[in-house]
C-alpha cells in the first residue's frame, strides 16, 4: 500500500510497471481524481484504452463484469475498466470475483486493467479478502486528507507546481478560506496561474482580490447559514450556487462533510468535553460557534437519519437511483439544506 503522492510520483518514473490490478480509496477527492487521471493518462500513453464504467456494491450483478473480463482474449486492444465501489462493500459475489481475477492475472503487462475506486474504507475492509487480494496481485492506493496544520504548506506546494510562489500570509489565507477543500484549492490556485505570469508571487491582497469572493468560498457561506440554522438564507445560497454554474456533487460533498463532522462531535460529546471534541475534530476557532449552535439545534439520531437522506441524493446524482429530471436532484439538496438548518 503507498499513499497518493507516492503513487503520483511512481506515474512520472521511465520504470513505471503496469499492474494488473488497483485500488484506489481515501477520502481526499482531489488526490483520488488525481490518481485515477494520472493512471488513465499513463495506460493510454502506453496503449490502453479506457474502457466501460461499473457502478458496484453488494447487490450488483457482478456476472456482467466477469463476462466482460473473460471476453477480454476476443478484442485486440488493451483496456482498462473501472469498477466504482464507493462504499467499499463489494458483498459476497463481488468479493469472490475480484479474488478470482486476482488469481487468474498472472500476466505481465495484462491485457485488461481493473482500477476499483472506493472511498473511505475502514480497518475491517482494509482487512478484508477482496482487498489482501488485490494488495497481493496488483496495488493499493490510499487518498489521505491533508491535515489543517498541513493546508497552508501544501497550497505553497502546489502554487510551485503551477510556477507561482505563495507567501506565507497568503498561504493561510488561502487555507482558512477553503478549510481543508482541496478540490476547491486546487481551483483556486489554478485560476491564479492563468490569470497571473509565471513566475508571480501571490500576497495575500491577491488572495482577497481575487479569490474571497468567488462561488467557491460561497459554498462556505452555504455551510455556515445551514450550521446557525438560518434556514431562508441557506435555500437562498443554494439558488445561487446552482445559478453560478456550481455542481450539485460539490455542494453534496459540502452537505456530507458537515454532517459526519456533526455525528462526530455529537458522539465524542458524550464522553469528553465540547471543546475536547473540538479539538479532536480539528475545527477551527472560527467555525466552532457556528457548529455548537447546530448541535443545540439537533441531536445525534437527526444527523445520522439526514445523512442517510444525503446518500439518497447521491444516488440520484449518480443514476442509480432514477429520476425524471435534474431538478428532482436540487430539490433533494433543497430539502437536505432545510432539514439540516431548521431549529
Amino acid at each position: 500500500m503507498i499513499v497518493a503522492s507516492a503513487f503520483l510520483n511512481q506515474l512520472k518514473s521511465t520504470s513505471f510497471t503496469v499492474q494488473p490490478v488497483y485500488l484506489l480509496y481515501g477520502e481526499e477527492p482531489l488526490f483520488l481524481r488525481d490518481c485515477y487521471d494520472g493512471l488513465r493518462k499513463t495506460l493510454n500513453s502506453q496503449g490502453y484504452l479506457s474502457g466501460d464504467v461499473y457502478d458496484m456494491d453488494a447487490n450488483s450483478d457482478w456476472q456482467s463484469l466477469q463476462m466482460e473480463t473473460q471476453a477480454g482474449s476476443l478484442f485486440s486492444d488493451t483496456r482498462m475498466i473501472l469498477v466504482n465501489i464507493p462504499k467499499g462493500s463489494p458483498g459476497r459475489e463481488g468479493g469472490k470475483f475480484i479474488q478470482d481475477w486476482c488469481q487468474f492475472v498472472q500476466t505481465l503487462p495484462p491485457e485488461i486493467v481493473i482500477v476499483f475506486l472506493c472511498e473511505r474504507l475502514d480497518s475491517r475492509q482494509l482487512k478484508s479478502k477482496w482487498v489482501i487480494a488485490i494488495e497481493s496481485a496488483g496495488l493499493v492506493v490510499q487518498a489521505k486528507p491533508v491535515p489543517i496544520s498541513a493546508l497552508p504548506s501544501w497550497c505553497q506546494q502546489k502554487s510551485q507546481s503551477l510556477d507561482l510562489t505563495l507567501e506565507p500570509e497568503a498561504a493561510n489565507l488561502l487555507a482558512e478560506r477553503v478549510e481543508g477543500n482541496l478540490l476547491a484549492a486546487d481551483q483556486e490556485l489554478l485560476k491564479l496561474s492563468l490569470l497571473l505570469p509565471a513566475g508571480s508571487c501571490i500576497n495575500a491582497q491577491t488572495i482577497l482580490d481575487n479569490v474571497v469572493d468567488q462561488a467557491h468560498y460561497q459554498l462556505f457561506a452555504l455551510s455556515s447559514a445551514v450550521l446557525n440554522g438560518q434556514v431562508a438564507y441557506s435555500l437562498q445560497m443554494l439558488m445561487r450556487l446552482r445559478q453560478e454554474g456550481i455542481e450539485a456533487p460539490i455542494i453534496l460533498w459540502l452537505l456530507s462533510k458537515e454532517l459526519r463532522q456533526l455525528i462526530a462531535l455529537a458522539q465524542l460529546s458524550q464522553q469528553i468535553s465540547m471543546g475536547q471534541a473540538f479539538k479532536q475534530c480539528g475545527i477551527w476557532q472560527s467555525k466552532q460557534s457556528e457548529y455548537g449552535s447546530a448541535l443545540s439545534r439537533q441531536g445525534l439520531m437527526s444527523w445520522q437519519a439526514l445523512l442517510k437522506s444525503a446518500l439518497k441524493v447521491d444516488l440520484m446524482i449518480k443514476g442509480i437511483q432514477p429520476t425524471m429530471s435534474p431538478d428532482e436532484v436540487w430539490l433533494g439538496l433543497s430539502e437536505l439544506v432545510s432539514k439540516m438548518a431548521r431549529s
